[in-house]
C-alpha cells in the first residue's frame, strides 16, 4: 500500500473528516461530550483555531486552521489519539476506535468556507437525526447565533460575508 503524502503547511483552514471504525458502532451521547472535551483540551495544548464542526454518529467533521510550526497531520494524530483514548477507555475496552486514515481539504476562498460550513450543519438533517440544524446540538450551528447549548466554542476567523475572495 503506497503512503499518503500530506502538505504541512500550517496557517490554512482544513476541511476535515474523521471516521469511525465501522465495527466500533456509533457514539453515545456521552461520547459526543468526551470527543467535544478532547477537542477543546486538545485546543489549548496544540493552540490550533476551529472554524466550525459537526459531530455526527459514526464520523465528524471540522473546520481547523494548524497554528505556529504545527501541520495537519501532527494536530490530527494529536486529536485522534486523545479522543480514541477517551473513548475506548468509556466504553471500557480496547483496539483502534478510528479508521486509519482521514480526509482533508485546504479552503481556498470565503465562499467555500462558509458552504463547507452550512454542509456541516445540515449533515444531521441530510442523515435524518434531525428535522432541522438547530436541533442537533453537536455543531458549531448554535455558535454562530442558532438557538441551543454551545457545547464547543469556536474561534472567529474574522472572515468576510460569503464571497469568493482567495484566502
Amino acid at each position: 500500500m503506497s503512503r499518503l503524502r500530506r502538505l504541512h503547511v500550517c496557517g490554512k483552514i482544513f476541511f476535515v473528516t474523521c471516521n469511525v471504525l465501522r465495527c466500533r458502532g456509533d457514539f453515545s451521547e456521552a461520547e459526543f461530550a468526551i470527543l467535544a472535551n478532547v477537542l477543546e483540551a486538545v485546543k489549548g495544548r496544540r493552540e490550533f483555531l476551529l472554524g466550525g464542526f459537526v459531530f455526527m454518529p459514526d464520523h465528524w467533521h471540522a473546520l481547523l486552521v494548524p497554528g505556529g510550526r504545527d501541520t495537519l497531520p501532527r494536530l490530527m494524530g494529536a486529536l485522534k489519539v486523545a479522543a480514541s483514548q477517551a473513548i475506548v477507555r468509556h466504553r471500557a475496552g480496547e483496539g483502534k476506535l478510528w479508521q486509519a486514515r482521514y480526509y482533508d481539504h485546504a479552503i481556498r476562498t470565503v465562499r467555500e468556507f462558509h458552504d463547507t460550513l452550512n454542509y456541516m450543519h445540515l449533515n444531521p438533517v441530510r442523515k435524518g437525526l434531525v428535522e432541522r440544524p438547530d436541533d442537533w446540538c453537536w455543531s458549531s450551528f448554535h455558535s454562530f447565533g442558532g438557538p441551543g447549548p454551545v457545547r464547543l466554542r469556536v474561534d472567529d476567523l474574522n472572515l468576510p460575508a460569503e464571497a469568493a475572495t482567495p484566502l
